[in-house]
């Protein structure tokens, strides 16, 4: 078993105070034995879409020694941590990204949005690159973030195919009251791509009134093991087993399908 969890936490345009508050749930997992935790999208500098503007400049040093900060506290934790930040990128736009540290405070991966809806990339630029891979205490995982893992099902697909046992959602929905229509469609699709993928799948979302969005932890039936409750803010955890992630349907396993749609 692995214990894993999200933190639905604000997010505010202070990179101090977004950072107050990693330091604040990282030691709350910690005392509930949390072995990898999962912050929103964009959490350490803001997201630039409804709360920064698009053009603001990134803060390149403050940003650094936030990300040497949450390394050494995992360290001094035992515990991973992944967190919404932004890489500068040179001549352009910065990158939405997601960092990836392990227990003894060690950068395992830095993933780089890859599919941005319009209003993304007025402030966002497009990396090469697709979903990234990474694994945790020997236990395979991937990372995706926000509207990559919703819209786009073949990110997951090609994370469970190079075996992700977890998949890991930073998002960050929404500061729009005017988009409250989305929950049912956002949870829906968190569910899916833990179902058809048969993974487990942690989408943690940020806290604010108007979100249209649980943070969720949802196993690989498909099933939600654990959910926040709705603009506010909370930690929640779940036990996962990651031999539960069978990948039956990628591998087209009649045993494995029949146990993951209960006809065994």
């Amino acid at each position: 078993m692995l214990r894993i969890g999200t933190a639905q936490v604000p997010q505010t345009s202070d990179i101090g105070k977004n950072l107050d508050k990693v330091i604040e749930y990282m030691e709350k997992a910690r005392r509930e034995k949390v072995e990898l935790l999962c912050f929103p999208e964009t959490h350490i500098p803001g997201y630039r879409v409804g709360l920064l503007e698009p053009d603001s400049p990134v803060n390149t040093n403050a940003l650094e020694r936030a990300s040497e900060t949450i390394r050494a506290k995992a360290k001094e934790l035992a515990m991973g941590v992944i967190f919404g930040t932004e890489t500068p990128n040179l001549g352009g736009k910065p990158f939405n990204s997601a960092q990836v540290v392990n227990e003894r405070g060690e950068l395992l991966a830095v993933h780089h949005k890859s599919r941005l809806t319009p209003a993304d990339a007025r402030a966002y630029a497009f990396p090469k690159s697709g979903p990234t891979s990474f694994t945790f205490k020997g236990v395979p995982m991937g990372v995706v973030i926000c509207f990559e893992g919703f819209r786009y099902p073949e990110n997951v697909r090609m994370l469970a195919k190079n075996g992700a046992k977890i998949v890991f959602h930073p998002q960050c929905n929404h500061f729009f009251a005017s988009m409250s229509w989305k929950l049912p469609v956002h949870e829906a699709l968190i569910t899916a791509r833990a179902a058809e993928n048969t993974v487990w799948f942690v989408s943690a979302n940020m806290c604010h009134p108007a979100n249209n969005c649980r943070s969720l932890i949802v196993g690989p039936n498909g099933l939600v093991r654990e959910a926040a409750i709705l603009a506010q803010e909370m930690l929640i955890w779940a036990d996962a087993d990651p031999d539960r992630a069978t990948h039956a349907f990628l591998k087209d396993d009649l045993d494995e399908m029949a146990r993951a749609l209960g006809e065994a």
